[in-house]
């Protein structure tokens, strides 16, 4: 049995894994554990295993999901009972330390709590409410480390403006996932379709320079980027004032930039 499939997965995972290392950076710093991202991931492989099917023109039984995705019968089963959509998925899991803030605010816990393991309103006997598995010093560093909590006079304090991040932040990362989603979306378009048009997903990479040669090239890229994102600008302005309310204007155009000097 010839072995080529496997190693062209195998050297697959190893790119995919390295676009991993920032979005897991982003995730660990976010506070979004292994366990939570893996719980969130499960219908995204459920319904991509359905798209595949569907594309291939077989049955979507449990147990081809469960062959394509790598699901267990029972998290497909369960995922074929609920009513799922792309555009419609929500994280499933929270973190110890998540809950932990979820149950302070809900149930009014007193913003500041005792360190007093014995105090009846201490941060122990708030962890024990949502978890007797996880020590309440752990789930504490944690919450500094977020910036969701401090300690002061044996008190720790919840950061109300720390556990509601502000909408400037929330629009940023939203942004960031917007572009690299239509970047990654672009590449995989060029990769799975190929008698269809290309899609522009291009990079200049010149290595061995020094930072005078890199500061010099920054300087240029934004030159060239302000001169012609304004010509693109004006012109996809004037295309959507033809196109507004037209029945078929239901496409979108992105068109992004980015520099790295790692």
């Amino acid at each position: 049995m010839s072995n080529l499939p496997t190693e062209d997965a195998t050297f697959n995972l190893e790119q995919i894994l390295l676009t991993m290392h920032p979005l897991t950076q982003w995730l660990i710093r976010s506070g979004v554990g292994y366990n939570d991202f893996t719980a969130a991931l499960k219908p995204l492989f459920y319904l991509q295993a359905l798209d595949e099917l569907d594309r291939i023109d077989q049955k979507s039984t449990v147990s081809a999901i469960s062959l394509l995705s790598g699901l267990h019968r029972k998290d497909v089963s369960a995922l074929k009972n609920t009513d799922i959509t792309h555009s419609g998925i929500q994280p499933e899991a929270l973190s110890v330390s998540s809950r932990v803030i979820g149950a302070w605010l809900a149930d009014a816990w007193p913003q500041c709590l005792s360190m007093n393991k014995n105090h009846p309103q201490s941060f122990d006997a708030l962890v024990k409410t949502v978890s007797l598995d996880v020590h309440s010093k752990s789930v504490l560093n944690e919450l500094i480390r977020l910036g969701l909590v401090l300690v002061e006079n044996d008190c720790v304090i919840l950061q109300k403006n720390g556990y509601y991040p502000s909408q400037q932040q929330q629009e940023i990362r939203q942004l960031l996932s917007q572009n690299v989603y239509s970047h990654l979306m672009a590449g995989m378009h060029n990769l799975f379709n190929e008698n269809q048009t290309s899609q522009l997903e291009e990079a200049i990479r010149a290595e061995e320079l020094t930072s005078e040669s890199v500061q010099i090239l920054q300087q240029k890229a934004v030159d060239l980027w302000e001169q012609y994102s304004q010509e693109l600008l004006e012109l996809a302005s004037k295309r959507c004032t033809l196109d507004k309310g037209k029945s078929e204007a239901n496409q979108t155009f992105c068109l992004g930039i980015y520099q790295n000097d790692k």
